[in-house]
């Protein structure tokens, strides 16, 4: 005769436990995969931004003003410049003046008059906001600097 055991102990409520303990774990992972990506965004939009601005500005030392390159260089941050300074990042545009080491020159805003080969930066410093860094125990704010420098054509 074969002995049938008795029925299982049924375990309800087990799986919404489970699911308490999961979730949160989860979409803070999530949230913290989108707020990273959003941060990196950001970030390389900056860089390419300085890059398109110093391009210009040395092809166009002459018939260029500092407002038309800092106007570039929002157009190539495409609307992304809101998550910088609440929408109103620092843009510079700046020369250094003739030495033989660029990593100790003095840096003017007198770029319009640079002469070839002399070196021209464009620089964006912002502050960035994430959504929710509360949940995630990130900083309230991180500073992003961008800044990309090219010899002057001089045309």
């Amino acid at each position: 005769m074969v002995k049938r055991s008795p029925r299982p102990t049924q375990r309800r409520g087990a799986a919404l436990v489970e699911a308490a303990i999961i979730i949160p774990l989860f979409l803070m992972i999530l949230l913290g995969i989108f707020e990273y990506s959003r941060f990196i965004l950001v970030r390389n939009l900056a860089d390419h931004a300085a890059r398109e601005g110093v391009r210009q500005a040395i092809v166009h030392t002459y018939d260029k003003t500092t407002a038309d390159i800092q106007t570039l260089v929002r157009s190539k941050l495409a609307g992304q410049d809101g998550q910088l300074s609440d929408g109103n990042p620092s843009i510079q545009v700046l020369k250094a003046n003739p030495t033989n080491d660029v990593r100790t020159a003095v840096w003017t805003t007198d770029w319009n008059n640079a002469r070839f080969g002399d070196w021209v930066m464009v620089q964006i410093k912002g502050t960035y906001r994430p959504v929710v860094p509360s949940i995630l125990l990130m900083n309230n704010t991180i500073q992003v600097e961008a800044q990309a420098m090219m010899r002057c054509e001089a045309n």
